[in-house]
């Protein structure tokens, strides 16, 4: 079979991957990509608790 431009494209994106950080594999996505797959918990974690709270009472008062 030949090796077509195809092929040298998927692997030449592929070897650019692996050599790439975390970060910078994350640098092009939007928000709603990044936190695909994610669910909520694993969403929060990280965050002070104390804006996820003022958060939730901003919503609360808007609704």
């Amino acid at each position: 079979m030949a090796y077509t431009l195809e092929d040298f494209l998927q692997e030449t994106q592929t070897l650019m991957l692996e050599h790439m950080s975390a970060e910078e594999r994350l640098k092009g996505l939007d928000p709603e990509e990044r936190l695909k797959g994610l669910d909520p918990e694993e969403r929060l974690k990280g965050l002070d608790p104390a804006f996820i709270e003022a958060w939730l009472n901003k919503q609360r008062r808007e609704h």
